[in-house]
């Protein structure tokens, strides 16, 4: 009995104690001595990043043509895949974008590589061409032409033309490959043109 007696007094004294120390702590807190730092950080909505959605729109490149020469009224002169070193090639193409707001912003690329996949040209580095149009509609067509000059002293083969249209306002981009066949004929092929871009809305 007097064992029992004993533990049984030992519970109360710890009971007492938890209950006297959890008083005191209480009181701390009440008082600002003791200072609780919450383990979840509070979020600040404005301040977070928010990945935008993708804009609804379309864009595509269509009637692609290369030809031997395109007058002002964007008609192709001998339209063809064979062409001669040291001669321009020119090239035309559609390009067709929804609007945004009533507006077109289109930025044109291209590169030209030889038969081995050597960049001749670069236009994404030397000189991009930007288009900007008002429109009312929900779609424009908007044609382009413009021709690069093959040197005479280049290799005959395969020339590859990569072409990027992209319109920032819709967030797309759109990617046409085309191939010609550069063929050595004669001097009197020969056309030293400087590089031109024309647009026509």
């Amino acid at each position: 009995m007097k064992k029992k007696g004993a533990i049984a007094i030992e519970i109360l004294i710890m009971l007492v104690t938890v209950v006297i120390t959890s008083a005191i702590i209480f009181l701390l807190i009440q008082g600002g001595v003791l200072k609780v730092k919450s383990s979840n950080a509070e979020v600040n909505v404005l301040n977070t990043d928010f990945i935008p959605m993708g804009r609804e729109g379309f864009l595509a490149i269509t009637n692609f043509d290369f030809c031997d020469y395109i007058d002002d009224n964007y008609q192709c002169i001998g339209q063809g895949e064979d062409f001669a070193l040291g001669s321009a090639v020119y090239f035309r193409f559609i390009v067709e974008s929804s609007t945004y707001n009533g507006d077109v912003r289109l930025v044109k690329n291209y590169r030209v590589k030889d038969s081995t996949g050597k960049v001749l040209l670069d236009v994404d580095e030397k000189n991009d061409f930007h288009f900007d149009l008002k429109s009312s509609e929900k779609k424009e067509s908007i044609t382009f032409k413009d021709y690069f000059y093959v040197a005479d002293t280049l290799e005959e083969g395969m020339y590859t033309l990569e072409l990027v249209i992209s319109n920032p306002l819709l967030d797309k981009k759109t990617t046409l490959t085309k191939t010609i066949q550069m063929i050595r004929i004669g001097d009197d092929f020969y056309q030293p043109l400087q590089s031109e871009e024309e647009i026509l809305g």
